[in-house]
């Protein structure tokens, strides 16, 4: 007669052993997948961010005669004319100041636009919450490595890198034509690198003109 042999369950030591082993892959893999998502999530946001800003730009344009490239080099005065135009445009919550004196204008989607220049603005998509805050100093926002002249969403080089929550957004000083870009150094000269070329063109013209 055949004995029933009992089912051998799994010791103490090979439960922990196995838990171990899952808790390391899960270390490892959780943070990677975290920080896929929360870039994905950034770049939706950026997005969105610059599609909202185009739109109350092209509105000033079409409905207001405010065409965002004839205010680059106005007085202040015009300049201010043009921010409130923007201001009642935009679905705005909060003004504030940020460090370097820029105007913020906080929209009721939690973006806040720092206004460089009429046609310049850097973009905080968390608006106060981290890793960066409305005030802190641009000196000290964090920066993606940036190494193609494209923007962000045209790119499929983008997928590799490494987003924070700032964005570059401007518009060219002689076409009003948009860009996005995560926020990098000399953002402006990467976005529009022929633009200087074309003001240096323009004054040869005037001044060899007859």
């Amino acid at each position: 007669m055949k004995k029933n042999n009992p089912k051998r369950a799994f010791t103490l030591a090979e439960v922990l052993v196995t838990l171990a082993i899952i808790g390391v892959v899960a270390a490892l893999t959780v943070p990677i997948v975290f920080a896929k998502f929360r870039q994905h999530e950034y770049k939706t946001a950026g997005k969105k961010a610059f599609s909202e800003l185009s739109a109350a730009i092209q509105t000033l344009n079409l409905q207001y005669g405010l065409p965002v490239q004839n205010f680059v080099d106005s007085s202040d005065n015009d300049k201010e004319r043009f921010y409130d135009a923007l201001e009642n445009t935009l679905n705005i919550v909060k003004r504030d100041t940020d460090a370097d004196g820029h105007t913020i204008l906080i929209t009721n989607d939690g973006f806040a636009y720092h206004i460089v220049n009429t046609n310049e603005y850097y973009v905080d998509v968390n608006s106060d919450k981290s890793p960066t805050k409305p005030d802190t100093p641009m000196a000290q926002w964090r920066k993606a490595e940036y190494e193609d002249e494209d923007d962000l969403f045209n790119n499929a080089s983008w997928d590799d890198v490494e987003l924070s929550d700032m964005f570059f957004i401007g518009f060219n000083p002689q076409t009003g034509t948009g860009v996005v870009l995560p926020y990098v150094d000399n953002a402006m000269t990467i976005a529009f690198p022929n633009a200087g070329q074309q003001d240096e063109q323009q004054d040869t013209t005037t001044t060899t003109t007859p």
